[in-house]
């Protein structure tokens, strides 16, 4: 195993947004709202918004929704 030294930060993130891509692009998305609906009027955000964090959360090592800040 060669170790390079670098001086960019690294984290326990960098991999999330490839993870978020490859899941837009086989449209997981999109099918939860075709199969849920739309939320209410007052609403914000989609069910498939909702998914999202939640996935995104488990991803990155979270345990519970209070970890979503």
């Amino acid at each position: 195993m060669k170790i390079t030294y670098s001086s960019d930060t690294i984290n326990s993130f960098g991999g999330i947004n490839f993870a978020d891509k490859i899941i837009r692009e086989a449209s997981i998305y999109d099918t939860i709202d075709q199969t849920l609906g739309i939320r209410g009027v007052k609403a914000q955000y989609s069910y498939s918004d909702l998914f999202r964090s939640y996935l995104m959360l488990v991803l990155c090592g979270g345990e519970c929704a209070e970890d979503i800040t």
